[in-house]
């Protein structure tokens, strides 16, 4: 029975990571980001195009290449155009996430990303500490006098579509970026020598650092609401709660924005 024993528990240690190892994680979550951040390009630039009746022609002469650049940048901050871009990228971002771990072929895309039905304790804790937090933010915000960040009041101002606005800030933007933070990402760097810390810290890190549009108080910020997204996402072993967090937050920020203006 001994012998038994100890060979099952060798067998046990052979058994291989189910995760991507983390080389392949790290080059996967950059492959998935540069892939939406490129796809977001596109979808803006067709939309100015088709907005502005310009043909490629146009964009590539000289003489009108200052012009051309003005006029990319003030759709960068028009909430339209970002709208029609977040969505389909962040689908098509999401789909690409999707298709790699199944490509891993050990664990199936719910059990990987733990995307399992959370218990109803473990949401409103969360759900509670998120409201906490931004209340929080918001004061600090009015004791230092902080404005609104340039780029909401723009996006907010220049957007004539408000429910696809809503869709894209509220819905595809957090579905997407919890996937891939604090899922695959999560996971990959977890089961990995970083471990459950290093994941929290540096998965938190990059997920602030994408957000260039905003200031340094805003990166700190969301620095420190990702490590609460991926606390939540280890206490409640499922990706569905930081999801929701992170919708709550984004539309309520957008509920603030529409009161304000």
């Amino acid at each position: 029975m001994l012998q038994d024993t100890g060979n099952n528990s060798n067998n046990a240690n052979q058994i291989p990571n189910p995760y991507w190892n983390v080389w392949a994680t790290l080059a996967f979550t950059i492959l998935v980001f540069i892939l939406f951040s490129a796809l977001q390009s596109f979808f803006l630039v067709a939309y100015m195009f088709s907005q502005e009746s310009m043909t490629i022609s146009d964009a590539l002469n000289p003489n009108s290449a200052s012009g051309f650049g003005a006029l990319l940048n003030n759709y960068a901050f028009n909430g339209d155009a970002i709208s029609v871009s977040q969505i389909p990228a962040a689908i098509i971002g999401t789909a690409l996430i999707f298709f790699i771990i199944a490509k891993r072929k050990t664990l199936s895309i719910k059990n990987y990303l733990e995307f399992y039905p959370p218990r109803l304790k473990y949401l409103l804790v969360f759900l509670g500490l998120m409201i906490l937090g931004m209340m929080l933010m918001e004061g600090v915000n009015i004791w230092l006098d902080r404005p609104t960040p340039e780029f909401m009041t723009k996006v907010y101002l220049s957007a004539t579509n408000l429910p696809l606005l809503w869709i894209a800030v509220g819905i595809s933007a957090p579905f997407f970026e919890e996937i891939l933070f604090r899922g695959f990402f999560f996971e990959g760097l977890r089961k990995s020598a970083f471990g459950t810390l290093g994941a929290v810290l540096l998965t938190s890190a990059c997920w602030a650092i994408i957000h260039v549009q905003y200031g340094w108080f805003e990166i700190i910020s969301i620095f420190l609401i990702g490590i609460l997204l991926a606390i939540a996402k280890l206490k409640s072993k499922s990706l569905y709660v930081p999801i929701a967090m992170h919708m709550l937050m984004n539309l309520t920020a957008s509920l603030g924005m529409e009161l304000n203006l």
